[in-house]
Parts: structure tokens; C-alpha cells; sequence
């Protein structure tokens, strides 16, 4: 039975070399990896707080972004919405 996409060293890739795939899984796992950032946050330090965004959501978005070179813009607001989501969460106030 074939497969839609595969995953190699991290990135989904899917029968059409599209990148929706991989771009479906990073934002997917960014967004969770927020929501449990976001349950947490009252209890951290800034400096906590902004290492964690780091480590678990800008370093998703960062692996292998030269494979995502040339996306199309609906493609590129999906991810974008993602830093901008971790954006709001570091500016809100306690």
C-alpha cells in the first residue's frame, strides 16, 4: 500500500514534494509544544519562560528551514502563525 509522505532525519515529505506535510507536522507540534508552555507559565521566570520558546517551538521551526526554501505563502502564514502565537505568549503580562 503506498504512503502519502515519509518522514527523513525529520522532515515529512510527501508524494508531491509540496511541503505540506512538514509543514502540517511542525505547526502541529509547535502549537502543542505552546499549549503546554502556556499551562506552565505562571510559574516561570521570563528567562525561563523564553528559553523554553526557544528550545521547544523556534528550534521546530528552525530545523531544516533550507528545505522550506520557496514555499508558497499559504504555507508561510501557517508557520508564521506559530511565531506569532509564541510572540503573544511571551509578551503577555502575569
Amino acid at each position: 500500500m503506498p504512503v502519502i509522505a515519509v518522514r527523513d532525519l525529520g522532515v515529512h515529505l510527501d508524494t508531491d514534494l509540496t511541503m505540506t506535510a512538514h509543514v502540517t507536522a511542525t505547526v502541529r507540534a509547535c502549537f502543542s509544544a505552546l499549549r503546554q508552555i502556556r499551562s506552565v507559565k505562571n510559574s516561570l521566570t521570563r528567562d525561563a519562560l523564553l528559553t523554553l520558546i526557544g528550545a521547544l517551538v523556534v528550534s521546530k521551526l528552525d530545523y531544516c528551514s533550507s528545505v522550506l526554501a520557496g514555499l508558497p505563502g499559504s504555507l508561510m502564514r501557517r508557520l508564521q502563525s506559530v511565531l506569532n502565537s509564541a510572540a503573544r505568549l511571551r509578551d503577555i503580562r502575569r
